[in-house]
């Protein structure tokens, strides 16, 4: 008996030792960018749910700890507060000032908003060649999918003089699945209709970005 407790006080020991060694993760600190320029679309694009508002940052606090949300000039966008994070959805092209506080912590978003502004030069998918001027009205396009099903394309995105590709991305159907790619990278297009590559692009001068989206129907 005495042997038994003496095991089982040892296994408690080394299992207390276990967690004391591992490191406690700290809360991600709350983020609100100082700074940002955002597109007002219209037509097709504007309809799309993905171009209606943009993601500006976050409480670390989380779920409802945002307290308040103040803007400067609602009649240039609408604000919100959903589970911890702000948005902006843009109404009209001008300037504002977003003030947000978890009681805690105060943070601002000088926010301007601009109109669309084609950056294609060209997009290719494989072989074939989208021309820029298709992006003129819309900031997406879509592409037969039956075409291009299970077969593997290189697809590059390229674009006009002073626009940078940050951000590539593909997702299945659904977002079953999304992963981050490289511009220019040779994927395989499956999942069934819906497939999109998206990039985000945005001008070096201005900041101002573009949401480009590639959707296979």
């Amino acid at each position: 008996m005495k042997k038994l407790l003496k095991r089982i006080l040892t296994v408690t020991l080394s299992i207390m030792m276990i967690l004391a060694a591992i490191p406690v993760q700290a809360a991600p600190p709350s983020y609100l960018t100082k700074s940002k320029t955002i597109t007002l679309y219209t037509g097709k694009t504007a309809r799309l749910m993905m171009y209606q508002k943009t993601w500006l940052g976050f409480f670390a606090s989380g779920v409802d700890k945002v307290k308040s949300v103040k803007n400067s000039d609602p009649s240039v966008a609408e604000v919100s507060a959903e589970y911890g994070s702000i948005y902006a959805a843009p109404k009209k092209t001008g300037k504002t000032v977003i003030t947000a506080t978890d009681g805690k912590i105060t943070k601002k978003c000088t926010l301007k908003v601009k109109k669309y502004k084609n950056p294609v030069a060209s997009v290719k998918v494989g072989n074939k060649t989208v021309p820029g001027s298709k992006f003129d009205a819309d900031a997406y396009r879509v592409l037969n999918y039956s075409q291009f099903a299970n077969k593997r394309k290189k697809i590059t995105f390229n674009l006009k003089k002073g626009w940078s590709v940050q951000e590539v991305y593909y997702a299945q159907s659904g977002w079953m699945k999304s992963e981050d790619m490289q511009n220019g990278e040779i994927i395989k297009i499956k999942g069934g209709k819906g497939f999109q590559v998206g990039a985000v692009v945005v001008n070096d001068k201005t900041g101002q970005r573009e949401d480009l989206l590639l959707w296979f129907k």
